[in-house]
């Protein structure tokens, strides 16, 4: 058995060529219980060898489970759709994949067909980090600005999954652990509070309906 992410998802592969994957979504989360564990919230129970159960926690229902041999599984059109990884990509392909786009930077940062990986919590932290301002259209970047962005994803991309993630209410590790990007992020639901760089104050705005935290003076 080996683990892998794809996206935001979590594939799990299993003997028999065949794949158990995840897409934990706004409120999903994988626990490890003892067996026969109830809550009115699992939607989905798998025993383990272990004798505890693996269960699949969604509050909101939005999450998503698959199964099947691997070839099914990977040719659903989630996975056949994923952008380059956010943190493996190298810097001409991402250059060249913002390039072809035009618009506002960040709800390209957003999609999944583009750069898969990058969701509203890092891409605030991003754009803070390359200190770009997330309405700035693609078309004003210079090559520097690109650089600067590529090197702030793979820094809070990877900085988030060493950290374990982020726990904000009520999401945990399947071992009941939580997340600790919360305590250190920079700038994602700190509006009233100083910026970590410059001092001003942190503020909330709408980019494309999605609520957006900025610092004005640091993203211009």
């Amino acid at each position: 058995m080996r683990l892998e992410r794809r996206g935001k998802a979590i594939l799990i592969y299993l003997s028999g060529d065949r794949i158990l994957a995840f897409h934990q979504r706004m409120s999903g989360k994988l626990l490890i219980t003892p067996l026969g564990f109830k809550d009115k919230h699992i939607r989905k129970r798998f025993r383990l060898s272990s004798g505890k159960d693996l269960v699949f926690h969604d509050v909101r229902k939005f999450g998503i489970i698959w199964y099947g041999p691997e070839e099914r599984v990977l040719e659903d059109r989630y996975f056949v759709k994923l952008g380059s990884d956010a943190l493996t990509v190298d810097f001409s392909r991402f250059r060249e994949l913002l390039t072809k786009h035009r618009g506002m930077i960040k709800p390209l940062l957003l999609r999944q067909d583009v750069l898969a990986g990058v969701g509203n919590i890092v891409a605030d932290e991003v754009l803070w980090k390359a200190k770009i301002h997330p309405r700035r259209k693609l078309a004003t970047f210079a090559k520097k600005e690109f650089k600067n962005l590529y090197q702030a994803i793979r820094y809070i991309v990877s900085k988030s999954i060493r950290l374990g993630g982020t726990t904000m209410r009520d999401w945990l590790h399947p071992d009941s652990s939580e997340g600790r990007y919360y305590q250190a992020r920079f700038v994602y639901q700190r509006a009233g509070e100083k910026c970590r760089r410059c001092s001003a104050i942190i503020k909330r705005i709408k980019v494309a309906s999605r609520g957006t935290f900025i610092c004005e003076k640091c993203q211009k």
